[in-house]
C-alpha cells in the first residue's frame, strides 16, 4: 500500500503541484493547473491510497449523478472538491503493460459551486446542471441552517414559501426550501430524515414555474398575500424574459409580475385571493397506458411523453388531476416492489412522490401548468439498465444515430449523458476521457458535429469500424486525435489535442514525420538506455527536459535500460509520427509518457 506526505493547497487558487502525492512517486511535470507523477504501484492501489490521503485533508470525492465508480484495472477517474476548489485525479497504466501507474492531477473550474456538508457521504454532484445529493448524520434543522448560510455566502437568497400546518409539524423529519439568485434558475432543497438516523439531502435546479406554484398562498390573510407577492417578485428576478410558455402566457416573467401585482392589490383591498382549485369528490381512477416504452407505468391519459432510459429522465403531460396522478402511482408502484418515502412537497398544486427499490431511487414531481398537469421524473430507478448484447449493438450501429446533447469537460465537448469523464494533459497536449452509454455511431456523429462547430477540420484518413473508430483532426490549437471503442453497452471516448505552437516554442516539437524521444532518470545512479541500436547515457536525477533527446521513425521499439548496481530491464513502446515521448527510468522500470 502506498503512503503519502501531506501538502496543503493554496488558499485562493488550486495549485495541483501542492496536493498530496505517493511516497516513491516521481514528478514528471508540475504546474498549478496540472501535475503528473510516475507511481510504482498499480492503478487500483494508487486510486485507493489517493482517495484515503485526500479525504484526510478534507477533500470530498464525488461522482456524477446516477454514476458508479468504474474500478477498471487500467484506468480510474476520481473527482474531488473542497470549498470552491475541485480537481480530477486521472490514474492510468502507462503503455507497455507495466504494473505501475501515471497519476495526473487536473484542476477544474466549477460552473456552479454547491456546498457539501462536512460529513457528507455517497455524494453525487454535477456543477453544470447544477445538482447535489448526499446523506448526512446531521438533523434536518441543522442541515437547513447549513445550506441557508452556505448558499447565502454564494449569493443565493432563501425564498419565502407558504408552509402548510402539516409540513411545519414535520420539520424534524422533513423540510424543503427554495433559493433564488439573479440570472440563475431557482434551487430546491429537499431534506428527508430516515429511521436509520441519516438525512437524505437533495439540492437541484427547478423551473421558475415550480417556485411560483409553491409560492401561491393557501390562505388569504394579508401576511400570506405579502409572502406570495415577495416570492413572485423574487421569481421575476431570476427568470429570463425571453422564455416562452404555451400555457402560462407569453412568458413566466409576465406571470410572476402579474401574480405579484394581483397579490399586492388584493392585500390592500382586503379581497379574497383565489385559492388553487380544490378537487371535488374522490379522484378519478386511472388505468395504465398500454404499450408504453417507459421503465415505469404511465397513466392512460399521459401524452407528449419524453423518456430517456439511459439518463433516467421522464416527462409527460396529462389532463388528469394532480390527486388522480398521485393516486395512480401510489397504487401502481407498490406491486412492482417500490416503497414510497414520505415527501416534503404535498400541496394542492404540486406533489412530489419519492420511491426506492433495491438501492435505486426515483422521484416524480406532479405540478399544475395551466389547464394541464406536468409530470417530471428523475433518478436511477428510471434507468432501464438493459445492456445490449453484441448482436444488438452491431445492428444498432447501422441504425439512425441518436441526437446527443453537448456538455463540456476540460474545454472539450462530451455528450451530456456520459457516466464518467475526466481531463488529462501536459503543457503541450490536453484531452478528455469519457464513458458514454450510447452506441458508437451516435457518439461518432456527435463529435463530427460538435468539433466542426468549433472550427476543427477532419482529415481524410479516418478508420471507422462497428466497434472502434480513429479520426484525425486539425484544430485551431494543432493536430488532434479522436478514438472511440465499444465496450459492453457504452462507448469509450479518448480525445487529445496537441498545441504545436507551444511545443515548437519550448523545443518539444518533433521533426515532421518523426518521433522525438526524451530521456529522464529519477534514480540515484546513472542509467544507460539502448533503443534502435543507439546507446544513450542519462545522468542521475535528470528529468525529461534536462536529459538527452533523439529522433526516430515511428514504430514499435524495444527499450533496454541499465542502472548501476541493478539488473537490466526491457520494455516495448509503440510510438507514432509527429509525437514526442519521454522515457523515464524509475523504481518500477521504464515509464513511457507522451508529452506531445
Amino acid at each position: 500500500m502506498a503512503s503519502f506526505w501531506a501538502a496543503s493547497a493554496a488558499a485562493d487558487a488550486l495549485d495541483t503541484s501542492r496536493l498530496p502525492h505517493i511516497a516513491g512517486a516521481k514528478e514528471i511535470y508540475a504546474s498549478a493547473p496540472t501535475t503528473i507523477y510516475a507511481v510504482p504501484d498499480s492503478v487500483a492501489s494508487t486510486a485507493q491510497a489517493t482517495d484515503q490521503a485526500l479525504a484526510g485533508e478534507g477533500w470530498r470525492k464525488y461522482l456524477p449523478p446516477n454514476a458508479t465508480q468504474d474500478n477498471n484495472s487500467d484506468q480510474q477517474i476520481l473527482t474531488f472538491k473542497k470549498g470552491s476548489q475541485a480537481f480530477t485525479a486521472l490514474i492510468t497504466t502507462p503503455p507497455g503493460g507495466l504494473k505501475t501507474a501515471n497519476l495526473n492531477y487536473v484542476a477544474l473550474i466549477l460552473a456552479n459551486d454547491l456546498p457539501f456538508p462536512v460529513d457528507a457521504a455517497d455524494i453525487a454532484y454535477s456543477p453544470d446542471t447544477p445538482y447535489l445529493s448526499c446523506v448526512s448524520a446531521q438533523p434536518v434543522a441543522a442541515l437547513r441552517n447549513f445550506f441557508s448560510n452556505e448558499l447565502g455566502a454564494l449569493g443565493w437568497t432563501l425564498a419565502p414559501i407558504v408552509q402548510s400546518a402539516t409540513s411545519a409539524a414535520a420539520d424534524d423529519k422533513a423540510a424543503h426550501a427554495f433559493f433564488v439568485r439573479p440570472d440563475h434558475p431557482p434551487l430546491l432543497l429537499l431534506l428527508q430524515r430516515g429511521d436509520d438516523g441519516k438525512t437524505k439531502v437533495e439540492l437541484k435546479k427547478v423551473s421558475p414555474e415550480q417556485l411560483v406554484a409553491e409560492s401561491q398562498p393557501a390562505k388569504t390573510t394579508p401576511t400570506a398575500l405579502a409572502a406570495g407577492a415577495k416570492v413572485a417578485a423574487a421569481s421575476a428576478t431570476v427568470v429570463n424574459p425571453a422564455v416562452s410558455s404555451d400555457d402560462l402566457g407569453d412568458s413566466i416573467m409576465k406571470q410572476a409580475q402579474q401574480m405579484a401585482a394581483e397579490a399586492t392589490t388584493e392585500a390592500l383591498a382586503g379581497a379574497k385571493a383565489p385559492a388553487p382549485p380544490a378537487p371535488s369528490g374522490p379522484a378519478e381512477a386511472l388505468s395504465a397506458l398500454a404499450g408504453s416504452q417507459a421503465s415505469i407505468p404511465l397513466p392512460e391519459t399521459a401524452e407528449e411523453l419524453d423518456f430517456d432510459g439511459a439518463e433516467g429522465r421522464l416527462e409527460f403531460n396529462t389532463s388528469s388531476s394532480i390527486k388522480a396522478v398521485a393516486a395512480f402511482y401510489r397504487a401502481a408502484m407498490k406491486p412492482l416492489g417500490w416503497k414510497e418515502r414520505p415527501s416534503v412537497i404535498n400541496q394542492p398544486n404540486m406533489v412530489e412522490l419519492d420511491f426506492s427499490k433495491a438501492g435505486k431511487d426515483l422521484s416524480l414531481t406532479t405540478m399544475r401548468m395551466g389547464k394541464q398537469v406536468n409530470v417530471t421524473g428523475a433518478g436511477a430507478g428510471l434507468q432501464d439498465g438493459s445492456a445490449k448484447p453484441a448482436a444488438e449493438r452491431e445492428a444498432s450501429a447501422s441504425a439512425a444515430p441518436q441526437d446527443l446533447e453537448a456538455d463540456e469537460t476540460g474545454g472539450l465537448p462530451v455528450p451530456k449523458n456520459h457516466t464518467m469523464s475526466g481531463s488529462e494533459g501536459t503543457p503541450f497536449r490536453h484531452g478528455l476521457n469519457a464513458d458514454v452509454p450510447v452506441d458508437l455511431a451516435s457518439v461518432l456523429t456527435f463529435y463530427r458535429r460538435e468539433l466542426t462547430k468549433r472550427g476543427w477540420k477532419e482529415q481524410a484518413a479516418a478508420d471507422v469500424k462497428p466497434d472502434q473508430a480513429t479520426l484525425a483532426f486539425v484544430s485551431p490549437d494543432g493536430p488532434a486525435i479522436l478514438r472511440l471503442s465499444a465496450k459492453d453497452d457504452e462507448t469509450v471516448v479518448s480525445l487529445v489535442v496537441r498545441d504545436r505552437a507551444k511545443a515548437e516554442k519550448a523545443g518539444m516539437a518533433p521533426k515532421p514525420g518523426q518521433v522525438k524521444m526524451m530521456f529522464g532518470n529519477v534514480m540515484g545512479a546513472d542509467a544507460v538506455f539502448t533503443i534502435n541500436k543507439q546507446t544513450i547515457k542519462v545522468a542521475a536525477g535528470a528529468k525529461g527536459a534536462d536529459g538527452p533527446t533523439i529522433d526516430l521513425p515511428p514504430g514499435k521499439y524495444k527499450v533496454v535500460v541499465k542502472v548501476a548496481g541493478q539488473a537490466a530491464t526491457t520494455e516495448e513502446t509503440n510510438v507514432a509520427a509527429d509525437e514526442t515521448w519521454g522515457l523515464l527510468v524509475g523504481p518500477g522500470g521504464v515509464l513511457p509518457l507522451q508529452m506531445y
